[in-house]
């Protein structure tokens, strides 16, 4: 194959080539030929706490880990430091340690899981931000056998801040989330401002003993999915609820029906729950800005904006007004993309070109193109994928199209990146991006 001298100077006389090159992507024909100029955007590797638990339990472990993810052209990661069981990952004087997750134990070679990753990632010239799952404080197995982490440890002072759900069929029922072992992550309520202190003091410790954190980054800011019933339906959120309207509690019937229909008073729920949301990411960022104000606040959240009123995450700007039942005049003022400095949408889809499917809005291509609807320029925006769900073609694909199209890229998670084999096919991507004459050189066609 001609050199990438050679391949520069005679562009002008291949253009077919290169056309015929960029055109073997199947999904559908890549119409950006022309190198833009390059652009250092962030990359970045997710590493989850659980399923690379044993792996990173050594130095050697992270040091091969972090190599990777620099040979291949990422240079950020979003590190999990307080996984959903609520212990810790870092020198904590408020959470206890985490040293095991379910029945997996680990003996590390090192004395701090953050401490020594940014040690090396500083070496290395790779941003860290730190994640948190923000609500997530015990883990229990589906079997009811485990039920394990900081909620389990002190039941008698957070079993009653858990989150609470209505039960299908019986919407006068509620079941606690610690009694509900389909949901892995026991979550606490954000109404409750034992709850937002908690986050705050673990937020504002991290921030104030790792400085140079790039960001802090919250996941699971919000109330649990509404599988087997409605979180969001205890008491202590039904009081609130009341106090935020200024009304007498409601029946939860007026909420969901017992057939589970839309009651009077569901869209007022609805926004009673994003603004329970709203509130505590506000007194988090004003806790870490008054410690760092460098220090960035990120959020993930899945990318289909619509679908969020269920879970009371509110990722939209405040002058974005949707119009639907299940929206009220003001919900509006729940958007929260003005408390975030980055906002990491996540374009879980296994199909990546709208071609695809033209009939649904879940393809990576749609997702990292329309963000901006909803956010309207108040934060950055990162595209996410789903390594899980791509094969080498679609991730290279799907990594090109968030570079493209947002800000920044981020993919899930580093485990899945392994075991799909997916690194080759991550770097072309950036490369595809960052250098398309390079792309060109050093693409391996077999991908095609």
């Amino acid at each position: 194959m001609a050199s990438l001298v050679t391949l520069a100077a005679s562009a002008c006389n291949d253009d077919d080539k290169n056309l015929e090159a960029f055109n073997k992507a199947p999904l559908p024909p890549t119409p950006d030929i022309v190198p833009e100029p390059a652009t250092v955007k962030p990359k970045a590797m997710w590493i989850d706490a659980h399923a690379n638990f044993t792996k990173l339990a050594t130095k050697a472990g992270i040091d091969a880990e972090l190599k990777k993810i620099k040979d291949n052209g990422m240079n950020m990661i979003y590190l999990d430091v307080k996984p959903g069981n609520g212990y810790a990952l870092y020198k904590s004087d408020i959470l206890p340690p985490c040293n095991a997750i379910g029945t997996t134990t680990v003996t590390r070679d090192y004395d701090d899981y953050l401490g020594y990753f940014l040690e090396k990632c500083e070496e290395l010239e790779i941003d860290v931000v730190a994640s948190i799952v923000a609500t997530g404080f015990g883990h229990q197995s589906a079997d009811g056998q485990v039920k394990q982490g900081f909620v389990f440890d002190h039941m008698d002072q957070w079993y009653n801040k858990c989150q609470v759900r209505s039960v299908n069929g019986d919407a006068n029922a509620t079941v606690n989330i610690c009694d509900a072992p389909e949901q892995p992550i026991v979550m606490l309520s954000p109404c409750h401002p034992e709850v937002r202190t908690l986050v705050c003091q673990i937020a504002e410790e991290i921030v104030r003993k790792y400085p140079k954190i790039k960001g802090l980054s919250l996941d699971y800011l919000r109330y649990c999915n509404n599988d087997n019933g409605w979180y969001g339906m205890g008491d202590n959120d039904l009081a609130a609820y009341a106090a935020y309207w200024g009304e007498s509690i409601p029946e939860k019937t007026e909420i969901v029906t017992l057939t589970g229909g839309i009651g009077p008073k569901f869209s007022k729920w609805v926004e009673y729950r994003s603004a329970q949301v709203h509130d505590m990411l506000a007194e988090i960022r004003q806790t870490v800005k008054a410690v760092n104000p460098d220090c960035e606040i990120h959020l993930w959240a899945s990318a289909q904006w619509s679908s969020r009123y269920s879970i009371g995450q509110n990722w939209a700007s405040k002058n974005y007004k949707p119009s639907g039942g299940q929206y009220t005049s003001t919900y509006n003022k729940t958007g929260f993309a003005d408390l975030l400095d980055v906002f990491v949408t996540g374009a879980y889809s296994e199909k990546v070109w709208i071609s695809e499917d033209p009939s649904t809005e879940w393809t990576v291509e749609n997702f990292v193109k329309s963000w901006d609807k909803y956010i309207m320029g108040e934060c950055k925006c990162y595209g996410s994928i789903a390594a899980y769900a791509l094969d080498e073609t679609k991730n290279l694909d799907a990594t090109y199209l968030c570079l493209k199209y947002t800000n920044g890229y981020m993919t899930f998670e580093l485990s899945h990146v392994n075991n799909r084999s997916l690194w080759e096919s991550t770097k072309k991507g950036i490369m595809r991006y960052e250098d398309p004459v390079a792309y060109l050189e050093y693409a391996d066609e077999t991908l095609y």
